[in-house]
């Protein structure tokens, strides 16, 4: 049953060559697709046909809010930083006034209290 298979895939898959007409009908369309002479001269070449394409106005503005975008999420992640930082400083301020509120918080018990 596999010999049968493998032979049949064999014959199926046997290279071929190009048919006979295959240069004559590529020349054809390379004949057909050139620019006709009044068509070149009234420019409508393919940077033309780009430039009055709907596509480049909408990749443009989409060029245009990525770069918006790019530039609020940087602005975005430096704001976030210096929250940041000023956290941090906060937080040190806050550890330094409260260890002097506990030293004058310790002299004044000791002012109070010189028995203990």
């Amino acid at each position: 049953m596999t010999d049968e298979f493998e032979k049949a895939l064999q014959r199926a898959l046997r290279p071929h060559g190009p048919p006979e007409d295959l240069s004559a009908r590529v020349l054809a369309r390379l004949d057909a697709s050139e620019m006709s002479p009044a068509r070149a001269a009234r420019g409508d070449s393919l940077p033309h046909r780009v430039f009055r394409s709907r596509w480049l106005p909408a990749a443009l503005a989409a060029c245009l809010v990525a770069c918006i975008g790019l530039v609020q999420f940087r602005q975005h992640a430096l704001e976030a930083a210096r929250a940041n930082q000023a956290r941090a400083q906060l937080l040190q301020a806050l550890s330094i006034a409260s260890d002097n509120v506990n030293i004058v918080r310790a002299a004044v018990a000791r002012e109070e209290n010189p028995d203990s």
